[in-house]
């Protein structure tokens, strides 16, 4: 949780850099719980912004709505491997399964393997022989795998809802999961807290320097957030039902050919980049002829 200025001036003189207020929101994006004493500490602001999460309590205490919500879709387990070595980042993706492979810290690979959530149960069940069982339908990464060694215990969830809520009001502000979720199959987290930290920090500016009613800039806010994330949430949720992606594997192979289309896709991925600019009639039709060239 994090506190604006009590006026448009902070504690030592006026806060009217846009990096000043994205490095704060991020700051708060990135706190971890603290595990100490609890102690009350009271303070007064013009805004509260909750920056804390899926389970906000900022959202609980204000009675934040929430504006559009579908249910988990999916569910996965993760872990980090040492020794299986990765080009870059992998996806594998059959009829109720998705492999999301990438190289991370300390030359590790972290893998995850998504099943649908009504799946849930089973996986618990035996993890381990779950997700290996799930390797399989990408036999030479499974083959690294059982080559490699497994450096952490696995980490997985089923609480994995879709939403938006309501992401400001009279005094108050959400920001990142907070203010909006969706299944982690797309990989865009991060790009969306950095979206949302800058489309926030901007608001407040605005409306801590006087250049628009705070109120005002808060709404704004919040529907730049929703209209430049819809597209994404929607083909996220597609994404999410884990169907058969045979159907339109000749455009993803395709793109895969398309270096620059491959570029395109992961600007989209990453929220660089419109989903309309990419997945429209005019670019479908260019790689598909193409492919079928």
């Amino acid at each position: 949780m994090s506190a604006g200025p009590a006026g448009p001036a902070g504690p030592t003189g006026p806060w009217t850099s846009h990096e000043t207020w994205v490095s704060l929101l991020l700051q708060a994006l990135a706190l971890k719980t603290m595990r100490t004493r609890p102690c009350l500490v009271l303070r007064h602001a013009s805004i509260v912004v909750g920056a804390d999460g899926l389970w906000s309590r900022v959202a609980r205490e204000v009675d934040a709505s929430t504006d559009t919500e579908q249910p988990s879709l999916s569910c996965g387990y993760y872990a980090y491997w040492s020794n299986v070595p990765t080009a870059g980042v992998e996806f594998h993706r059959r009829a109720g399964k998705v492999i999301l492979v990438f190289p991370t810290h300390d030359d590790l690979t972290c893998i995850y393997v998504g099943l649908p959530c009504s799946e849930t149960a089973t996986y618990r069940a035996d993890v381990r022989a779950t997700y290996m069982a799930g390797l399989e339908v990408a036999p030479q990464l499974a083959d690294r795998v059982r080559a490699g060694s497994q450096a952490e215990a696995f980490r997985g969830t089923n609480k994995l809802p879709n939403f938006y809520r309501r992401a400001s009001g009279d005094g108050w502000a959400l920001v990142g999961d907070a203010a909006y979720h969706r299944d982690p199959i797309t990989g865009m987290g991060i790009g969306d807290a950095f979206l949302g930290a800058q489309l926030l920090a901007d608001a407040l500016a605005l409306g801590f320097e006087g250049k628009t009613p705070l109120a005002e800039s808060l709404a704004q806010y919040r529907r730049e957030l929703r209209r430049q994330t819809q597209d994404v949430y929607d083909y996220t949720l597609k994404s999410a039902e884990l169907l058969d992606p045979e159907p339109l594997m000749s455009f993803y192979c395709a793109i895969a050919a398309d270096h620059d289309a491959t570029r395109q896709l992961m600007n989209v991925v990453t929220g660089a980049q419109s989903f309309r600019e990419f997945f429209n009639k005019a670019t479908i039709a260019r790689l598909t002829t193409a492919s079928a060239a």
